[in-house]
């Protein structure tokens, strides 16, 4: 369960932003969460500023357990989508990562459970 959002600058078109939508979802499923799908969110949305100077933005939500290197190759992937989509270069781009255990993270009314690896799973 990644809940992404993505802040751009203002009049990238909505095809762009469906499209790097579409390419974040699966490098999700690639680095921090191969095989979970059910809780996977990412928005994109706009703001006033100029690339480098706030923008883009990154906030990925999600529970603890993602090694490192699982967070940091989501980062290596949404940096390269953006940058051949948008343009931006990898120093460009800010990317926070905030953990909140699972008894935070609500869907449907319940709370999720834990994560676990996809290999830890039945």
């Amino acid at each position: 369960m990644p809940l992404i959002r993505v802040v751009v600058p203002e009049g990238v078109s909505t095809g762009k932003k469906n499209k790097i939508r579409t390419e974040i979802k699966d490098a999700v499923l690639r680095t921090l969460a191969p095989k979970e799908t059910k809780y996977d969110y990412v928005s994109i949305s706009e703001a006033l500023g100029v690339v480098g100077d706030g923008l883009p933005v990154v906030d990925v939500d999600l529970r603890p357990g993602r090694s490192s290197e699982r967070k940091k190759a989501l980062v290596d992937e949404i940096s390269r989508i953006l940058f051949k989509e948008l343009n931006v270069k990898e120093e460009d781009i800010y990317v926070l990562f905030r953990e909140n255990p699972a008894e935070n993270h609500y869907t449907g009314g319940t709370p999720l459970p834990e994560w676990k690896p996809a290999s830890e799973l039945d």
